[in-house]
């Protein structure tokens, strides 16, 4: 009986040294090929928050440029009070222009304007060279198409500080009448509100740099602040198209 609990007890001994022996292999075995595995996951994590990390920061970049442009003017007087012919002016713009989302831009700008047109002496029917000089301050939002940065909708309100309307020849037409049907004095005609606001539509396509642009400016306040030689007054709004370029830095 002894004997048979030694070999017993040898056996059992063996038994739980190859089994610990056994279990530690394993668990070697296994641990490289958990770490392996729990590495290669932590690599995944850290690629797919690098990835999400650069896409989010690229979609929230705002990417601003300033730029420097000219446009040619094409300047009228919606009246129904004068006939108003349109003459070529010239605009200098200050702009900037920056990422507000995917799929716009936003543009601010100044500019400083002198547009030329024409009016019709009553009596002669003389053609009497005028101009305007003032400045513009638009706001737009730019809508890329496809989110392409090479060609944009753009609308928006503009500020618009008018001058004066300068009569080209003022010694000659200073005392002259202007109008078909209702008469008016050119010297009122002058007279314009010195601050409209604008409406402002139209595109602009190119590359990061470079940019041309047209646009159509209405204003949506009464401009003319004059009277006719009846007492009324004077009714017209000024529009104009601008034609050009921006050079951005």
């Amino acid at each position: 009986m002894k004997n048979t609990l030694h070999v017993l007890l040898f056996f059992f001994s063996a038994f739980s040294s190859f089994a610990q022996y056994q279990v530690g292999n394993s668990f070697l075995s296994i641990a490289p090929l958990e770490m392996e595995k729990n590495l290669r996951k932590g690599r995944s994590i850290k690629e797919k928050f690098a990835v999400n990390y650069n896409f989010v920061n690229r979609k929230n970049t705002y990417n601003n440029s300033v730029g420097l442009g000219g446009d040619a003017t094409f300047f009228n007087i919606v009246s129904d009070d004068v006939n108003v012919s349109q003459g070529v002016g010239w605009s200098a713009n200050f702009e900037t222009r920056g990422d507000f989302r995917d799929d716009f831009d936003l543009i601010y700008s100044l500019g400083i304007f002198n547009h030329n047109f024409s009016v019709n002496e009553h009596l002669t029917n003389d053609q009497i060279d005028m101009s305007m000089v003032g400045v513009e301050i638009k706001f737009l939002l730019a809508w890329k198409i496809a989110q392409s940065d090479h060609f944009s909708l753009e609308l928006g309100p503009a500020l618009q500080l008018n001058g004066e309307l300068k009569i080209a020849n003022e010694e000659q037409y200073q005392e002259s009448f202007i109008g078909e049907l209702n008469q008016l004095a050119l010297k009122e005609f002058q007279n314009t509100m010195p601050l409209n606001l604008n409406g402002i539509i139209g595109f602009s396509g190119g590359v990061r740099n470079f940019r041309v642009t047209a646009h159509y400016h209405y204003s949506f306040i009464d401009s003319l602040t004059g009277t006719k030689l009846a007492g009324d007054d004077i009714d017209g709004n000024f529009s104009f198209i601008s034609v050009g370029a921006r050079v951005y830095f």
